[in-house]
């Protein structure tokens, strides 16, 4: 009955639409075209064209289906065009599109757009547009048709199109696969599509196969909803498939893969992951890589081995296997080998400790407080032998985690110094201070068998941090503590039979001499002694260690001779360390004490003789050996053998160099003074003074004066002065000409003294040298006129003008800054005095010269003498014409300043008043006319 409704129903659409062709011009001429050219697409076209044009001009009704004849004829004429050109993509496409305009409008059902795509893929399914329309559709309107059909809506669409097609496709199916469920949705009014997990999880892991990369959001998908296990399968993919240059990406999906085993080891295990031995490989892997570039800067990764370590264990300890988890722990201490990672594993085992000592804890205080709430009536017999035995074992539980905890705590310096040596073994210091550590834990079997172990793992090349001696001397002390025999078993094994190699000599003799000190120590003098001979005699070690010439052995036994052995021994021991030249100078002089002690004089001097010998100047043992060989011969014969004792003085500052001369030369000349001859003793001074250094050259000519006055009286020190005064620096050379003045001064020899002053002065600069001028004061006062006065204030002035020419820092004048030449020196004073300079000399009218040399005698002419006058004239008439034209600088010589100063002192009495008027007080005597020369005349003109 209802496909009978259907058929008349249909009929009367078929008749409504030909109606609606007839009444329309522009249909019938489209009709009668297409009779003519049925197979022209664009005739269709047009067609279809002119229907919607005749579509638009009616209201559609989707409530009467007779008034939608337009919408109808559409559809009409869009099925006869496919039929006819079924391979025709355009009207396919025209036709699709129009049915779901339609189906917006509620005119067309969703099974009618679904029949229009089945259709069209029957003669296009090698079009991925067509598959991406009809996913499309399918995707949008949820409920049109089931999950299941959808998905083999899908499996067609890839088994139809090639791969490369692939990709056009799969961004509307992971949109389809990721829509929200019914639940999920943001409306309840909207329809959803409710997609089982099972099929979103089998078409994501399809399209995995198509685009591997996309392993890290389907991990993330499954991680969101709980499937632990295969997440961890896909990072696993992840990892394998990643190249070698993507660190960055590798770290971060190990990090969320080690995380996921971690939180879910049993459902990562029960997938097929095998957690802990990818993680003991990683770890093999990275212990390798770190041996091999323990001597490279390499990349460091963000994959710490302690944190790898900790992950292990935390996977056994949700699991509940606790005793595993500690054993990992404790194998991860053993391996780690920075301190980075020590200290992140140990951490972490501290806390799992103290998390297992609070559970206990907390487990023991819950059963007494329901102890407590028990009422005494359901209490029995057997009851509380149960409640006890219960609470012992919980009192038990908490001991036992506490004494774990603790016994953790103790055990961290050992091991922190257990991952050093695993950096590095070859570190002596933390060997040693592995044995302390034991030590202080009383636990002497486990520090002897940690140095037995650094004897045979260490290499005497590569050691650092301390002396591989060092091991065995803290070995044999242990073993001297607990046996005695085992302790010279182990010196045995070390300096006999040379068990270690060593690399240097002084460690195989600290060996050598840490079991003679031993044997000292347990008194056995014989052999003590015994050893120390067998240390250094030939063939005591290997050829590449000598130990005949060891310092430290040599020592040791030349005490122990002196001390155990008789006197003939110590001297052959001395003798023989002497002929192999491995004795030291205070091997020497220990000798030469030894021989004196026991009045062997001349057997001493021969064994300073051989030092002296072996060290020769400029050693600096020299010195030492030759101050102790004069000392003791002088002290010995004094003057009774003067001639060999000047020999040996002689010898002594022909060899010595100047800088350690003086001291030499001192002894030889309190030597002559004692028990030579003075004029020797004089010489011996001499020749100090023109030896030594500059600096010491100024002492030596004091001392050198003082002893001549002393023994030939004043006025043999002239001489002296005079050769110090050339010899000398300018400021030493000032010093003299003071105290040279001064002993003209006590023999009054005034004008001697004046002259030395004058010379004196050219060297002396009044602002380093104030005492110096001061003394020349004080000399004109009591010694000196008005003239002399005058003279002295007129050099001073010119000696700091000169001085002048050089500038000196701020800070005392202690260090010379920078030197003027000649020429800009000249310049300078001549600017500043206001006088012109001599056009064919660098000198400056009334100045001393330079003081860089000595100076000499005036002018050798009477021009120049002349010329200085002149000058020095036009200086003091300038200065007394123009005072507005006067030089502001400091340095100017003004001459009624110097009047000034004359003045002051004679009315202080200081110096001696000017002649009476009306005469001089002294004799006078006409002066011969060739005396003047040319000064007369100019005079008178």
């Amino acid at each position: 009955k209802s496909l009978g409704m259907d058929h008349s129903k249909t009929n009367q659409v078929h008749q409504a639409c030909l109606g609606f062709i007839q009444n329309s011009e522009t249909l019938i001429k489209h009709e009668t075209q297409l009779q003519q050219q049925p197979y022209d697409v664009s005739s269709w076209l047009l067609y279809l064209d002119s229907v919607d044009d005749e579509i638009s001009k009616e209201k559609p009704n989707s409530e009467d289906q007779v008034s939608n004849v337009a919408w109808k004829l559409r559809d009409m004429v869009g099925r006869r065009a496919v039929a006819l050109l079924p391979r025709s993509y355009k009207l396919w496409k025209n036709h699709w599109e129009y049915l779901l305009k339609g189906l917006e409008r509620g005119i067309f059902s969703e099974e009618e757009v679904l029949n229009c795509f089945e259709r069209c893929l029957w003669t296009l399914s090698a079009y991925p547009r067509v598959w991406v329309e009809y996913l499309g559709f399918l995707k949008d309107h949820p409920g049109c048709t089931s999950v299941t059909s959808v998905r083999r809506v899908i499996n067609l669409a890839l088994q139809s199109l090639p791969v490369t097609q692939h990709a056009k496709i799969w961004p509307t199916i992971l949109e389809w696969i990721h829509s929200p469920d019914s639940d999920q949705a943001s409306s309840g009014d909207l329809p959803s599509w409710r997609i089982p997990l099972e099929s979103r999880v089998r078409v994501i892991r399809r399209y995995c196969l198509f685009n591997p990369l996309y392993r890290n959001e389907f991990a993330d998908f499954l991680v969101r909803h709980e499937r632990w296990g295969e997440a961890a399968i896909q990072y696993q993919h992840l990892l394998n498939a990643l190249s070698a240059g993507a660190e960055v990406q590798r770290d971060s999906y190990w990090q969320a893969f080690s995380e996921l085993c971690t939180q879910h080891p049993v459902q990562v295990e029960d997938a097929g992951v095998a957690w802990e031995q990818i993680l003991r490989a990683v770890l093999s892997e990275k212990h390798g890589s770190q041996m091999k570039s323990s001597s490279s800067k390499t990349s460091e990764s963000t994959l710490l081995e302690g944190i790898l370590w900790t992950q292990l264990a935390d996977s056994w300890i949700r699991r509940g296997s606790f005793d595993i988890a500690r054993s990992v722990y404790e194998e991860g201490l053993q391996t780690v080998r920075t301190v980075r990672d020590f200290s992140v594993l140990y951490d972490a085992y501290l806390q799992f400790e103290e998390g297992l000592l609070e559970a206990a804890t907390s487990v023991l205080e819950d059963g007494d407080m329901e102890m407590g709430e028990d009422s005494p009536q359901e209490s029995s017999d057997d009851w509380d032998i149960l409640l006890e035995e219960t609470a012992n074992s919980k009192v038990a539980d908490m001991e036992l985690a506490l004494a774990r905890a603790e016994h953790l705590t103790s055990r961290r310096p050992l091991l922190l110094n257990s991952v050093v040596l695993r950096q590095n073994k070859h570190s002596v210091g933390d060997w040693l201070r592995r044995a302390e550590l034991y030590l202080e834990l009383d636990l002497a079997g486990q520090a002897i068998a940690a140095l037995e172990e650094a004897l045979t793992v260490t290499d005497a090349n590569r050691c650092v941090n301390g002396k591989p001696s060092g091991i065995v001397l803290k070995l044999g002390e242990i073993y001297e503590k607990q046996e005695v025999e085992k302790a010279q078993e182990l010196f045995d094994r070390i300096c006999r039979k040379l068990d270690y190699k060593f690399q240097k000599a002084d460690d195989l003799a600290e060996c050598w001499a840490a079991w003679v000190e031993m044997s000292l120590r347990l008194e056995q003098w014989d052999e003590a002694l015994a050893l120390a001979r067998q240390a250094v005699a030939p063939g005591s070690g290997p050829r590449r260690l000598n130990l005949t010439k060891s310092v430290r052995l040599w020592d040791l036994l030349l005490d122990l001779e002196e001390s155990l052995g008789t006197v003939q021994t110590a001297k052959d021991a001395y003798n023989r360390v002497l002929e192999i030249k491995a004795a030291t100078v205070q091997q020497v002089l220990n000798f030469a004490s030894f021989l004196i002690e026991r009045d062997y004089f001349e057997e001493s001097y021969t064994a300073y003789e051989k030092g002296i010998e072996l060290f020769a100047f400029p050693h600096p043992g020299a010195k030492l050996l030759w101050m102790s060989y004069l000392k003791s011969f002088t002290h010995r014969y004094k003057g009774s053998k003067v001639e060999r004792t000047r020999d040996i003085f002689q010898r002594c500052l022909e060899e010595c160099p100047a800088e350690e001369s003086s001291e030499f030369f001192l002894m030889n000349g309190q030597f002559e003074e004692s028990y030579g001859l003075v004029k020797r003793a004089l010489s011996v001074y001499q020749a100090m003074c023109r030896k030594v250094t500059p600096e010491e050259k100024y002492l030596a000519y004091r001392l050198f004066i003082v002893k001549t006055r002393k023994y030939l009286g004043v006025t043999a020190t002239r001489d002296i002065y005079q050769e110090a005064i050339d010899t000398l620096k300018d400021q030493e050379a000032a010093r003299i000409c003071m105290d040279f003045a001064k002993v003209e001064t006590e023999l009054q020899e005034s004008e001697r003294a004046r002259a030395i002053l004058a010379y004196g002065a050219q060297l002396a600069d009044p602002r380093r040298l104030p005492e110096y001028w001061k003394a020349w004061n004080e000399f004109e006062i009591t010694q000196g006129n008005e003239e002399t006065f005058r003279e002295m204030l007129r050099i001073k002035r010119s000696v700091e003008a000169a001085f002048s020419t050089v500038n000196y820092n701020a800070s005392g004048l202690n260090e010379k800054v920078e030197n003027l030449t000649d020429e800009q020196a000249m310049k300078l004073i001549s600017e500043q005095e206001g006088v012109e300079r001599q056009p064919e000399t660098n000198k400056v009218a009334g100045f001393v010269p330079s003081s860089s040399k000595k100076r000499t005698a005036t002018a050798a002419n009477l021009d120049e003498v002349e010329a200085k006058v002149a000058q020095l004239r036009k200086v003091t008439g300038e200065g007394d014409a123009k005072e507005d034209e006067e030089s502001e600088n400091d340095e100017e010589i003004d001459i009624d300043d110097i009047d000034a100063e004359i003045e002051e002192a004679a009315a202080s009495g200081a110096i001696p008043d000017a002649a009476p008027e009306g005469g001089t007080g002294l004799e006078t005597k006409s002066i011969p006319q060739g005396v003047f020369g040319g000064l007369k005349s100019v005079e008178t003109n």
